[in-house]
């Protein structure tokens, strides 16, 4: 399956989520294909995605949030799933891009990348949903999985196995880390306004 169809498959099944995008290929993959939602692209260093999107979920609790995690990025803080899963917050959903590789930083392969079952940890730390979805799968089977996804108790992970795609550090669309924390506030601000929330 290409990245890209899993963000489209995201941005169809979650247009009211708020979505904290891991750094690397998950956060190219979602600005490129996915969906209009307002979009905390987390930056350096690897790993802090998780507790990012664990923070928001905690401090916003009215609001659904949606991470969108690289497998490298997650392995970097495996630890960030007994914290999700000791904090339980029922607005977070995971959904991590697995390729077996730190793509992003030249294709190295991760450590038991061909052997770990990301999902399987996930359950293991107490997460009360985790589900992998293999490579060859269709992407309309792929939304379902989705659907499930988001309307089951919290936290809960999707662990999707994604082909091997060219993905080089940096280019258009990068920027810091400051930049990213204003255009953030400005399209969550921006978002919840145009649903008459109170912003």
């Amino acid at each position: 399956m290409k990245r890209a169809d899993v963000a489209a498959a995201v941005a169809a099944a979650a247009p009211d989520h708020v979505v904290v995008a891991s750094l690397g290929s998950a956060g190219r993959a979602w600005r490129e294909h996915g969906g209009p939602n307002p979009t905390f692209y987390a930056s350096d260093p690897m790993g802090a995605a998780p507790g990012l999107a664990l923070g928001a979920a905690l401090a916003r609790p009215d609001l659904g949030l949606l991470l969108l995690e690289g497998d490298g990025d997650l392995v970097m803080n495996l630890g960030s799933l007994l914290a999700i899963a000791d904090a339980a917050p029922a607005n977070l959903r995971v959904v991590v891009f697995n390729n077996g590789r730190y793509e992003t930083g030249g294709g190295q392969p991760l450590a038991a990348g061909a052997l770990a079952d990301l999902a399987a940890i996930a359950r293991g730390a107490g997460w009360p949903f985790a589900r992998t979805v293999a490579r060859d799968t269709d992407p309309a089977e792929l939304r379902g999985v989705i659907d499930e996804l988001l309307t089951a108790t919290g936290p809960g992970v999707v662990v999707v196995e994604v082909d091997t795609e060219p993905s080089p550090y940096g280019g258009p669309g990068e920027v810091s880390g400051a930049e990213a924390q204003q255009q953030f506030r400005t399209a969550l601000a921006n978002w919840e306004r145009s649903k008459g929330g109170e912003g």
